[in-house]
């Protein structure tokens, strides 16, 4: 991990700090959490101490995450940046991301954070599914997504999904622009999802949909 790395580790999760919002480490170069009762973060803020000890946690090399629930804050996960380009099309994609934070992912995917007033009360994992298999999840209250500027390295990794499994090879999670957190209207945004998707045979999870639909 060079120094400009852990900059701009170090950079991103300050500005969540300063925006009032709670992150916890994460060992370094991989997902996995160093904090034993993380979920509590999802509703409680932190403390002047452990802002200081998680970002110095950060500065020395470890990786952070941010959980979802915190000040209505959702995440969504997906998992194939290009699939979702075609999904949606690149145009919206990039409509999307100029209004709210977007990052790209190590593996090739995309984090989309908003808030909305009514968030779920658990994630919806996955909330997207194709040809029976989740193609993205939703993170919400008890779940979280490895903070921006943090970085995995593919030797740790063990699910097939990863290319570069057992190989010693770092990259990033890299945000597309300095862009805040944006309030969006979450279930309009799954409904303009599910419907660009039925062509690709894109459905939300049953349990999505009947939130989605207020049942």
């Amino acid at each position: 991990m060079s120094n400009s790395d852990n900059q701009a580790k170090k950079h991103f999760a300050s500005w969540f700090i300063e925006h009032g919002f709670a992150i916890f480490p994460i060992d370094p170069e991989t997902k996995k959490p160093v904090v034993k009762e993380w979920q509590k973060y999802s509703t409680t803020p932190l403390s002047d101490e452990e802002k200081k000890q998680f970002l110095k946690m950060v500065e020395e090399g470890y990786n952070y995450a941010i959980p979802g629930g915190q000040h209505n804050l959702v995440i969504l996960d997906f998992e194939d940046k290009e699939l979702l380009k075609t999904w949606i099309s690149e145009n919206a994609l990039n409509e999307l991301c100029n209004k709210t934070l977007c990052v790209t992912t190590p593996h090739g995917g995309v984090h989309v954070y908003v808030t909305y007033d009514d968030i779920p009360p658990h994630k919806f994992n996955p909330v997207f599914t194709r040809e029976g298999k989740g193609i993205a999840d939703l993170q919400s209250y008890n779940s979280y997504v490895v903070g921006p500027g943090s970085c995995i390295n593919h030797k740790h990794c063990e699910t097939d999904k990863c290319p570069w499994k057992g190989q010693d090879y770092t990259t990033c999670y890299t945000p597309y622009n300095n862009n805040g957190i944006t309030k969006v209207d979450l279930k309009a945004l799954l409904k303009f999802l599910a419907e660009k998707g039925k062509k690709l045979g894109i459905t939300l999870s049953p349990s999505a949909k009947s939130w989605v639909e207020g049942e």
